[in-house]
């Protein structure tokens, strides 16, 4: 499983990039907007040929920031791979609509959905029709970890209908547990393209390893311990680099 850092560009988190040679990357399209420095470090990654999602920004301020500023800060960075395609958090129709409206914007082979719902009924409602209306990614959202079985039965329903035959898959973002989500998944799932998770950084932010066991989210212009932000890095992707027996 490829895992592309959530890193601000302050207090030596791009210096993460560089260190671990990351080459899958998940850009926040705000902060490519707002951030001169963080737009210019993507700006390079591009240029090497390193593959890179745009975020629609909706995971951290509770809504898309709208496909016409998305596809801006996909210019700003002379082009992306894949673009996360507008999503309401838990809302299955909304959703819909949100992604049928911005179509026109965004080519099929760009684009990574996120099917979204209040049960996995409603998510699977979702999906099937946003894979209908042409997509490459499937995204699933760290917060169905909180729904019976979490997202490795949004997986199951992917494997009965074979989605993962003709889709990639991402996971957008780690629940509360990072090294067992990403370990059970990498597991079972080995076909799971990629996910992304500031849970390095967000950890040493508070000076603690990713197996401590309370959560702790992410302050994007905090300081952090570097030396214990490396830990964390060779504890995910040793968890990322799983596979079953």
């Amino acid at each position: 499983m490829k895992f592309a850092l959530i890193a601000p560009p302050s207090h030596f988190g791009d210096q993460l990039l560089q260190q671990y040679r990351l080459t899958y990357h998940m850009v926040l399209a705000q902060y490519v907007l707002e951030d001169p420095y963080y737009e210019g470090i993507y700006q390079m990654l591009r240029k090497q040929d390193h593959f890179i999602m745009l975020d629609n920004g909706a995971a951290e301020k509770g809504h898309s920031i709208g496909i016409e500023n998305v596809v801006k800060a996909a210019d700003a960075l002379g082009g992306v791979d894949e673009i996360v395609m507008p999503d309401v958090l838990d809302e299955c129709n909304a959703t819909i609509a949100a992604t049928k409206a911005a179509l026109k914007f965004v080519p099929e082979r760009m684009r990574a959905v996120v099917p979204q719902g209040r049960d996995w009924a409603d998510w699977e409602y979702c999906a099937t029709t946003l894979i209908t209306l042409g997509c490459r990614t499937i995204c699933i959202a760290k917060r169905y970890e909180a729904l019976p079985g979490g997202r490795p039965y949004a997986l199951d329903i992917i494997r009965s209908h074979n989605w993962h035959q003709s889709h990639s898959v991402h996971l957008l973002g780690c629940y509360r547990n990072p090294l067992k989500e990403i370990r059970d998944i990498a597991a079972s799932a080995p076909w799971v393209r990629g996910i992304d998770t500031a849970a390095p950084i967000s950890y040493a932010q508070s000076g603690c390893s990713l197996d401590y066991p309370r959560w702790h989210s992410l302050v994007w212009n905090a300081d952090f311990n570097f030396t214990v932000a490396e830990v964390n890095m060779d504890l995910i992707l040793e968890a990322c680099r799983c596979t079953s027996s």
